[in-house]
């Protein structure tokens, strides 16, 4: 075994993870093999009920597919303290149930998987072209463009990397955040 897997858990299913308080998107790995990918959606009609909703459906989604490791998306970059509330109830459901089942869980700054698939935040010279083509617009509309090529970069990179169509940016991040933790996190012997 290499020096550099000696800090990496023995895992053979891995699962990657993008939560939030509507749904949870996930991608199932064996070894280095993509296996599956989807997305669920959390129903009621109050945070509370999606709650408990998130525990039973990630309860399934375990059951279902039996991860060993699992690797979900760090909620950072939050603007309301009420969303990052509500958002703490539901990663909190979620990362009970997948402890609960005896997977390890770790959580991943976007910036680390989204670097190691090749998706860096937007130079200056990428922003400078948005700002040309689309002259006039408000900072917060550049912001939502740069946002929206990235989204597609993700997207671009399951299709070239892995042959997956993806119409869902939520099921694209879980591609990559699996893949990161398949390649950076966990070993297979």
């Amino acid at each position: 075994m290499p020096l550099s897997d000696l800090h990496k858990t023995k895992a053979q299913k891995v699962m990657g993870i993008d939560c939030s308080t509507k749904s949870i998107a996930f991608t199932i790995f064996d070894g280095e093999n993509f296996y599956r990918c989807g997305e669920v959606n959390f129903t009621g009609s109050t945070v509370f009920e999606r709650t408990y909703d998130a525990h039973v459906k990630t309860l399934a989604l375990f059951e279902e597919f039996t991860p060993d490791f699992v690797a979900i998306e760090a909620a950072i970059m939050v603007r309301s303290t009420s969303v990052a509330i509500k958002m703490a109830y539901v990663f909190g459901a979620v990362i009970a149930a997948l402890l609960k089942n005896g997977a390890t869980v770790i959580e991943v700054p976007p910036m680390s998987w989204q670097s190691f698939i090749g998706n860096k935040i937007l130079t200056k010279a990428e922003k400078d072209a948005i700002k040309a083509e689309f002259p006039g617009k408000s900072a917060s509309w550049y912001q939502n463009r740069g946002r929206q090529i990235r989204k597609q970069r993700t997207i671009t990179f399951a299709k070239d990397k892995f042959g997956i169509e993806l119409t869902s940016d939520n099921v694209a991040d879980s591609l990559g955040i699996g893949w990161w933790a398949v390649q950076n996190k966990t070993r297979r012997s």
